[in-house]
Order: C-alpha cells, then structure tokens, then sequence
C-alpha cells in the first residue's frame, strides 16, 4: 500500500515530529553528514508503538520515491516486496527486543513499483538500560540479488538439463541392456543351434559314409557276380561283353568313391580337382605304363559344382578314358590322352576327352554303347555330345557341350 495511503496512528506522528525537531536542535556536523551521505538511513522509535520512522535522509527517500512528509511516522516495513519472508518483521521485531545487531535482505517495492533489494543494517541506541531509538542503514544489493537469481535460474536450468540428460542416458542404457540381453539370448540361441548343426553335419557324415559303405559293397557284389558269369561262359563275345561291364561299373565306384563331400557345404564339389584324382587312378589301374602312354588334365579352376552335375560328368570322363586306354594304344603303340574343361562363349562349358592314338572306325563310333552311354549321361546335364577324330585326323575326340552352372542369366 503506497505510504500516502496508509493509516497511521496519531502517537506515530506524533513521535515522527518530535524526532524530526529533536534530531533538528542537534544539528551539527553528524546530522549534516548523514543527510549528505549516499548511505539511505532512517532513525526509528521503538518506545512507541509500531517503531515508527522519524527521521529519514534524502538517500532513502530517494531509495523508495517517497516524499518526506509520507514516510515519517510509517513504519519501514510497508515498504517490504512481495518476495519478502512472510516472517520477516516477526524476527526484525524479536532481534530489535533483544537489543541485537542484526543485517537482513530484504526487498523494497519503491513508489514507482520497482523491487530493491537491500541488506538492512540495524542497530538499537540505548541510554540509560533502554533503546530510545533504532539507527537503520540499507545498502543497495539488487544488482547481487540480481546475479544471484540468474545463476540460481541457470543453475536450475542446468539442473534440468542434466536431468533430462540423465534421463535420456537412464532410457538409452535402459535400451542398450535389453539389446544386450537379446542378443544374449540370441547368441545362446546361435551356439544352441549351431551344436546341434554339427551333430547334424557328424550324424550327416556317419550316414554318407555308410551310403558310401554300402554303395562300394553292392558295386563290388555286383562286379563279383559278373565275375563268377563270365568265367561260366565259353563264348568268347559274351565273356568280352560281360568283362566291359565289369570295368564299367568299377568306373561308377571310383567315379562314386571321389566325390568329394565338405562338411561346410557338402553340394560344392571341386570338379577341376576331382578330374586330377579320377583321371590319375584311372592311368594308374589301366595304361601300360607312364612312359608309353599318359593321362593329362587341363580345366578351369573356378568350377565348384554339385554332384548332380560332378557324377554324370565323372561317368563320361571314366567311359572315355577307359576307350581310350584300351583301344587307342595298340601293340605297345605310345601317346596321350587329354582331358580338357573350358568354359565357352554363351555360358557354356566343354569337356574333351581327346588321344593321340589309333583313331576309331565310323562303324564303331556310330555303334558304339560307350557312345550312346556317353549321351545319356550329356542329357544328363541338358549337353548334346560328339565323337569324331582328333587335331590332326588321329585318334579320337568325345566332346560335351553344356550349361555353365555358374554363369550368370542374361
């Protein structure tokens, strides 16, 4: 409530002048310099009621705005802000009764409705065992109050920023342990998955080589049995063609018994290295010697097939190698046979089985069961095959055009 507005009793005015003369007729030196001082100062008196103020300098009524004649008599706390502790005059009261010093911050709301902020300096007069009077001082700290609300507002700000922070730390951590536990939990899965893959890949092998096992077995049987009929027989012919079946199904074992099945993956078959092995095994058990007749294997290194493609392949090599070997190199005649696998334009691969040797006769080539064995295993794999004779018109050339599994679609 502005000062010209609010009520004061008639002993405070009172009190306010006879302050106001008293402090007059004092006069001197120490009046004028508390006048003239940039200290704002007022005199109370706490012998009457409400501690008027009865004596205030031309600072403090600068301070507040007020003129003289409203603030004598009022007691200073109509001056306090609404950021004033609602205690504030109880505890001013309680330090003036004990005779005390005291220093309180306390906000101003000066006429114009501006909040000051001053550090409240008192100190009791006594004469004669009695406060006759209070002596107030007020020191300016708006700029310090100032100061401080801002670091104490960026010092909340901070404070809600880190708490934001912690709580976006809290939620990312929270997120990073579930993944951490689900990929835990995957992981566990991945290793239970994975033992029991390689007890799938150990049972896997165990029956392929059993299969093997069992295949071998019923070849053999098979090639005995033959055996056993084709000393049975006198006729010559038919014991030559029973003998040609028997090298014919022990070509189906080794081609069989070479496939090479991986434990990683076991429909990749390195064919370029499975015709080394087939064709070496095949010059051992059948060509009559290194030095007059050799087997050799020419291919592309980057044909890793499955054995649906390898097997029929294999058939081929072994039914003309096995030609070649026989018939090619008559009366200690010396050569060579050649196994090539190339891949030609249009995505097609070609495997040549060719010799240098005697050559075969048109009558047996287009009568010939090796070749009609050797087309039925080219459709196989969707080739068309070919005899004829070799570079040069000597010996013979068994060709197989077919699809390169690896090339890709156009």
């Amino acid at each position: 409530m502005p000062a010209s507005n609010q009520p004061r009793n008639r002993e405070g005015q009172a009190a306010a002048e006879r302050g106001v003369r008293d402090i007059a007729a004092r006069g001197g030196p120490f009046v004028a310099a508390v006048e003239a001082t940039r200290m704002p100062m007022v005199v109370t008196d706490p012998t009457v009621f409400g501690n008027p103020i009865i004596y205030a300098n031309a600072t403090f009524l600068e301070l507040c705005g007020y003129e003289r004649e409203a603030v004598l008599g009022q007691n200073y706390f109509f001056l306090l802000g609404e950021h004033a502790a609602l205690d504030v005059a109880a505890r001013v009261e309680a330090v003036m009764a004990a005779q005390r010093r005291f220093i309180e911050d306390v906000p101003f709301r000066t006429r114009d409705g501006r909040e000051v902020w001053v550090s409240m300096f008192v100190s009791p007069v006594v004469e004669d065992g009695r406060v006759v009077q209070h002596f107030a001082s007020f020191l300016d700290i708006s700029d310090r109050v100032a100061r401080e609300h801002e670091l104490r507002e960026a010092k909340e700000t901070l404070e809600r920023r880190v708490a934001t922070r912690t709580r976006r730390l809290q939620e990312v951590n929270a997120r990073l342990q579930e993944e951490a536990e689900r990929r835990q939990r995957t992981e566990a899965t991945l290793r239970d998955a994975l033992a029991q893959g390689q007890e799938d890949i150990r049972y896997r092998d165990f029956l392929i080589r059993e299969v093997n096992h069992r295949t071998k077995n019923a070849l053999q049987l098979a090639v005995s049995l033959l055996g056993v009929q084709a000393r049975q027989i006198d006729d010559p012919a038919c014991r030559a063609t029973l003998e040609t079946a028997m090298g014919r199904l022990r070509r189906v074992g080794e081609v069989h018994s070479l496939l090479t099945y991986r434990i990683g993956n076991p429909n990749a078959i390195d064919f370029p290295d499975y015709l080394r092995r087939l064709c070496e095994e095949m010059a051992e058990a059948m060509a009559p010697s290194p030095e007059q007749v050799s087997v050799e294997v020419e291919a592309d290194e980057e044909a890793v097939w499955s054995p649906d493609l390898v097997v029929p392949l294999g058939l081929i090599v072994g039914e003309a190698v096995t030609n070649a070997l026989k018939y090619a190199f008559p009366d200690g005649r010396s050569g060579r046979v050649r196994v090539e696998l190339h891949a030609e334009a249009g995505g097609q691969m070609r495997l040549l089985v060719e010799d240098d040797g005697a050559g075969m006769s048109v009558e047996h080539r287009t009568g010939s069961l090796g070749l009609r064995l050797v087309e039925m295993f080219a459709k196989q794999v969707k080739g068309r095959a070919t005899m004829e004779a070799g570079r040069g018109g000597q010996g013979t050339a068994v060709a197989v055009i077919f699809p390169d599994p690896s090339a890709k679609p156009d």
